[in-house]
């Protein structure tokens, strides 16, 4: 009976390594595939980063080019706001001078 409760054991045996062995083989796969998926999402988001990236460079050339129209316009309002901004145009718009002005015109 010794060797009949033997002979089981080591047949329960060689099951449970078939079965962990399977089971092992199958965790391995499982993870594998995790790792493949995580791996295409990460590779996903670089590409998407770099796009972003892109994307933010442009708008901020976007938003410096609009700063300095912005501060062109400033003094612009600024200047038209003068005494000689309004000589200017009254002479170049209106033909109006001061009596002791030249005024020299160039002949077509």
């Amino acid at each position: 009976m010794a060797r009949n409760n033997r002979g089981r054991a080591v047949r329960r045996r060689a099951r449970r390594r078939k079965k962990t062995s399977t089971g092992r083989i199958y965790v391995a796969i499982v993870m594998l595939f995790m790792i493949a998926v995580m791996a295409i999402q990460v590779i996903r988001l670089y590409d998407k980063n770099q796009e972003l990236k892109k994307e933010e460079a442009t708008l901020q050339e976007q938003v410096d080019a609009a700063n300095e129209k912005s501060e062109q316009l400033k003094e612009e309002a600024e200047f038209a706001e003068t005494d000689e901004y309004t000589e200017r145009e009254a002479a170049e718009k209106l033909g109006l001078t001061y009596e002791n002005w030249i005024i020299f015109r160039q002949e077509d």
